[in-house]
C-alpha cells in the first residue's frame, strides 16, 4: 500500500506554513529591525516546539494503533514489547537491587506481583494487550534532539533510526534538525542571533519540514511491518 500522511505531519505542516507567512510580513521594508529580530527569534522557538509536538503527537497515534490493532502483546515488535517490559514492570528499580546481595527478598516481591498485575499481558498472551500511550514509549525522551529522537525510534524497533531517516529522505535531515536546534539553543543563551535573516530561518523551516517527512514515512512503513494499513488510516491520520 502506499504511504499516507499522518495527521501529525499535517498539522505541523500547516503550522509551519502560518509561521513562515509571518516571517515574510517581518522582512518587509519598513518594518522596524528589532521587531524584524523577535519575530525570527519567535520563529525559531515556535518551529522547533512544533517539532516537538509532532513528535509526541506522532508517538501517542502510534500507541493509540498498537492498542486497537493489536490482541496481544506478541503481536507487536518485539523491541517495543521488551521496553514496555521494561518500562512498565520497573525493571530498572529491581536491576538495582541485584547489587545489594540481601535485596533478592524484595526482588522476589515483585515479581510476585507481576503473577496478578494486568501488566502479565506484556509477558504472554494469556490475557489480552492492555492499552498503552505515547509517554510509555518516549518516557522523559520527548524533547527532539538527535539522541533522544534514536533512543525512542530503538524503543519502537527502528534499529538505525539516523540512517532509516537519512535513506528515507535520501539527505542527511538528521543534522538538519541538528542544525535548528542548535540555533534555539544559541538564542537561549545569548537573546539573539546576528546574521541570521527572515529568509534564512524560512530555510531551517523547509529542512524541518523534510526532516518530519522523514520520520513519518520511516514510522509508516515500521507499523506497517506488524499492522495493516488500515490501522494507521484509523489510528494515525
Amino acid at each position: 500500500m502506499p504511504y499516507t500522511v499522518s495527521a501529525s505531519r499535517k498539522q505541523l505542516e500547516e503550522r509551519l506554513i502560518e509561521i513562515t507567512k509571518r516571517l515574510r510580513r517581518a522582512d518587509k521594508n519598513g518594518v522596524p529591525p528589532e521587531l524584524r529580530e523577535y519575530a525570527i527569534a519567535a520563529a525559531i522557538f515556535l518551529s522547533h516546539a512544533e517539532v516537538e509536538n509532532f513528535f509526541g503527537d506522532i508517538l501517542a497515534r502510534i500507541a493509540m494503533a498498537y492498542s486497537n490493532g493489536v490482541a496481544h502483546s506478541s503481536g507487536l515488535p518485539s523491541r517495543l514489547r521488551a521496553h514496555l517490559v521494561v518500562e512498565k514492570l520497573n525493571l530498572q528499580s529491581i536491576a538495582a537491587k541485584f547489587s545489594n546481595k540481601t535485596g533478592e527478598p524484595a526482588i522476589l516481591d515483585e515479581v510476585q506481583r507481576w503473577f496478578a498485575s494486568p501488566l502479565s499481558c506484556l509477558l504472554n498472551d494469556s490475557q489480552p494487550l492492555g492499552v498503552f500511550d505515547g509517554k510509555d514509549i518516549h518516557g522523559d525522551y520527548g524533547y527532539p534532539s538527535i539522541k533522544n529522537i534514536e533512543r525512542v525510534l530503538r524503543r519502537v524497533g527502528i534499529g538505525d533510526p539516523g540512517g532509516k531517516l537519512n535513506g528515507t529522505a535520501k539527505r542527511d535531515v538528521m543534522s538538519l534538525l541538528e542544525s535548528v536546534g542548535d540555533l534555539r539553543i544559541a538564542l537561549a543563551h545569548s537573546a539573539s542571533l546576528p546574521g541570521i535573516s527572515c529568509c534564512d530561518v524560512i530555510d531551517k523551516l523547509s529542512d524541518l519540514k523534510a526532516f518530519v517527512a522523514a520520520m513519518d514515512r520511516t514510522l509508516y512503513f515500521h507499523v506497517r511491518s506488524s499492522l495493516p494499513d488500515s490501522a494507521w488510516k484509523a489510528n494515525v491520520c
